[in-house]
Formats: structure tokens, C-alpha cells, sequence
């Protein structure tokens, strides 16, 4: 299983496969989502061709809150889908967030729908 993380934009080197310059930065509205999965997957396919162990993608912004928890929902499926889905280079994904707001949008995201134990929840010491 791929290792999922968020990090502050400033605690990174980038040191792996740098998806942050893709057109993935801003979702305008709803009918954007239909393509998000495809726009993440073909990512992770071209890092893991190259032999990355780790891929970086940029934080969302969207037009509305809601809009944008539909969106890292999406996002966080497509990461899982792809690790789940055969033999990858690919060993952890982390999501470079421009403040720590956004950063704290992301982590509650995974922990509501994805993290199935408390051990398994993005935690940087903010809820225990």
C-alpha cells in the first residue's frame, strides 16, 4: 500500500517526482472532477515509468469547501486505486500544501473516509 502524506511547502525538497508544475492545482467547479482521477493517474503512470519512489502533487484550491472535499476524496481514491492496482515503483505520495489551513483540510479528509484506524489517521499531534 502506498504511503499517503501531507507536508508543508516549505518542509520539502522535492526529492522525487515532481507533479507540483501540473495543471492540477485548481478545481473551478463541479463538471472539473470528472477528469481529476484521470489527471492524477496518468501522473502516478508516468512517475512510476520513471522508477520514482516518491511523487509530489501541489494542493487543491477550489471555489467552495464542499467542492473541495469531493475533490481530495477523489484525489486520495485515485492514489489508493493506482497502489492497489499492481506493481509500482511508486512508495509514497505526498501532497505539498501552501499553508497549513489547506494542510489541515487534506488530513481531515483521510481521517474521515480513509484512515480505518486511529493508527492510520494523519496525525501531527493537532487531535490526540
Amino acid at each position: 500500500m502506498l504511503e499517503i502524506q501531507t507536508i508543508q511547502k516549505q518542509d520539502t525538497t522535492l526529492e522525487g517526482y515532481d507533479a507540483t508544475s501540473a495543471t492540477l492545482r485548481m478545481i473551478p467547479d463541479s463538471s472539473d472532477l470528472t477528469s481529476l482521477s484521470a489527471r492524477y493517474e496518468a501522473e502516478l503512470q508516468a512517475a512510476s515509468k520513471v522508477g520514482a519512489e516518491t511523487v509530489f502533487f501541489p494542493s487543491l484550491s477550489c471555489a467552495s469547501q464542499p467542492l473541495l472535499f469531493r475533490a481530495i476524496s477523489q484525489i486520495y481514491r485515485a492514489i489508493l486505486d493506482f497502489g492497489d492496482a499492481g506493481e509500482s515503483s511508486i512508495k509514497k505520495v505526498c501532497i505539498v500544501c501552501e499553508d497549513d489551513a489547506v494542510r489541515n483540510t487534506y488530513m481531515v479528509v483521510w481521517n474521515f473516509y480513509y484512515a480505518g484506524t486511529k493508527s492510520a489517521r494523519m496525525n501531527d499531534g493537532r487531535w490526540d
